[in-house]
């Protein structure tokens, strides 16, 4: 059986897949009843019979969780492959790619989109800018709702063929590897300009005629940043990651020296 759907269809399933997805989410079947709910406007449109649409619908009553954006690709590629007459490869596409994309999904979120938009956030709360509470409740959320609209456009182009664009040659490894590098060097680049290192330790004597300071020493810290600004923290965390790759030591125990070493350092005014 292959039928056409209409652009109103398409639509609406769309909308309520990017919508409610996960407002029926339960322990038992999680994401499924969602899913559920979103096919009605297709299955009601491609299947004769009261009966014949209940038992469709029944397929998408099994398990189903993956990354509520995520799940528009796999949603929109379903689609595609009900309206051609391959229901039974739907189903094998749910499962075959809910727990790749929920890993990719879970990444770019956790990396790559929130990270930045908490950084900026926090640096205007810092200035006692009350738009970073918004910019770090809404904005990240907000951006990835929005990509689930041509996400589903995308999957049902594609239809059983967005297998390949998604697991064909490493694409998920390079894509994840790819979201953390890039997340990591945005939160390496913000993180010592919000929370630098400072060592007021002076180098020499302050100038001193007829009582007055002509010119005073250098600080460690003014040293240091004429040679290469922000060289502490690289170096902190070239030593991090010595002491955890070479020496295995763990990320509690690392976390635990810093604290120790920063709070003596900060009592003996050696770093501020």
């Amino acid at each position: 059986m292959s039928k056409k759907l209409s652009q109103a269809a398409l639509k609406k399933a769309c909308s309520r897949h990017n919508w409610a997805l996960q407002w029926c989410w339960n322990y038992e079947k999680m994401q499924a009843a969602g899913y559920a709910y979103a096919m009605v406007p297709v299955i009601k449109e491609l299947y004769e019979g009261e009966e014949e649409q209940c038992r469709q619908l029944e397929r998408h009553m099994q398990f189903y969780n993956t990354h509520p954006g995520a799940s528009s690709l796999i949603f929109g590629a379903g689609v595609a492959l009900e309206e051609g007459g391959q229901p039974e490869v739907h189903d094998s596409l749910k499962v075959a790619l809910m727990g790749p994309l929920a890993g990719i999904g879970d990444t770019i979120q956790a990396t790559l989109v929130t990270p930045p938009f908490n950084i900026i956030a926090a640096g205007l709360a810092n200035e006692g800018n009350g738009i970073g509470a918004i910019l770090a409740s809404t904005l990240p959320v907000l951006a990835l709702f929005i990509l689930r609209w041509p996400l589903f456009n995308y999957g049902y182009k594609q239809g059983a063929n967005v297998i390949n664009d998604v697991s064909g040659a490493g694409t998920i490894d390079k894509l994840q590897v790819g979201a953390q590098i890039l997340g990591v060097t945005v939160l390496g680049g913000f993180i010592p300009s919000m929370i630098p290192t400072t060592f007021p330790i002076k180098l020499g004597h302050d100038l001193v005629i007829d009582g007055e300071v002509v010119s005073q020493a250098k600080t460690l810290q003014q040293a240091l940043d004429a040679i290469f600004p922000y060289l502490v923290p690289i170096g902190i965390t070239f030593g991090c990651y010595y002491l955890i790759k070479y020496r295995k030591m763990s990320p509690l125990t690392l976390i635990l020296l810093l604290f120790v070493v920063g709070f003596v350092l900060g009592a003996l005014g050696w770093m501020a």
